[in-house]
């Protein structure tokens, strides 16, 4: 479960801070090529001049229009992490909870282990009666002890289940994050041989 969660956040981080940000650099520099092809064009008449401008602003209004998409995706996202922060944050207090439970459980185990030093531990006092009374009470608690074992083995094979299919889609991600990253290089590179294109082109 751990490992699962290891990697997820190793695809969040690979994905949203590493390919994302690449891939935003690629956006811009695409944008500013374009913006220096459309402006290395030297109109003659009115006509051409609103050729150009309309170009212009097509290209600012295509990258605007993607911006908006992406910052609605990126605010659905966060969304998203404000509802597994808010569902850890619970988690955290199960896990406190337990904690708490354990340390209960073993101040009255070690009360009852200084009872017992202390000399309440008198084999004489025994009665029949008792020790049955006591073998009546370690069974019914032994088959309650039994019973939830048996749930708790159930559920943990479940999840077992599911933490696997988990892993699988883990994995398969990460594999994808990887081949995007891929494109976002090769965009990178097409990027910098239009920039060079651009460069020549405008250069007198």
């Amino acid at each position: 479960m751990e490992e699962n969660r290891a990697g997820i956040l190793k695809n969040y981080t690979a994905a949203f801070l590493g390919n994302r940000q690449l891939a935003n650099q690629n956006t811009d520099d695409v944008f500013r090529n374009r913006q220096a092809i459309i402006s290395s064009i030297e109109p003659a008449t009115d006509v051409e001049e609103n050729y150009k401008e309309s170009l212009l602003n097509e290209a600012k209004i295509e990258f605007l229009e993607h911006r908006s998409s992406l910052n609605s995706a990126v605010l659905s996202v966060n969304e998203k992490m404000i509802a597994v922060n808010s569902l850890l944050i619970e988690i955290n207090d199960a896990i406190m909870a337990a904690n708490e439970g354990i340390v209960k459980f073993n101040e009255s185990q070690i009360l009852r282990n200084n009872k017992l030093l202390q000399g309440t531990l008198n084999p004489s006092k025994a009665t029949p009666a008792s020790n049955a009374e006591r073998i009546k009470k370690n069974a019914a608690k032994a088959k309650a002890v039994k019973v939830n074992a048996v749930k708790n083995s159930k559920k943990m094979d479940q999840m077992t289940s599911q933490m696997q299919k988990n892993r699988n889609k883990i994995e398969a991600n990460a594999s994808k994050i990887m081949n995007r990253r891929d494109s976002i290089q090769k965009n990178a590179s097409n990027i910098a041989k239009n920039r060079a294109k651009v460069a020549k082109m405008i250069s007198p």
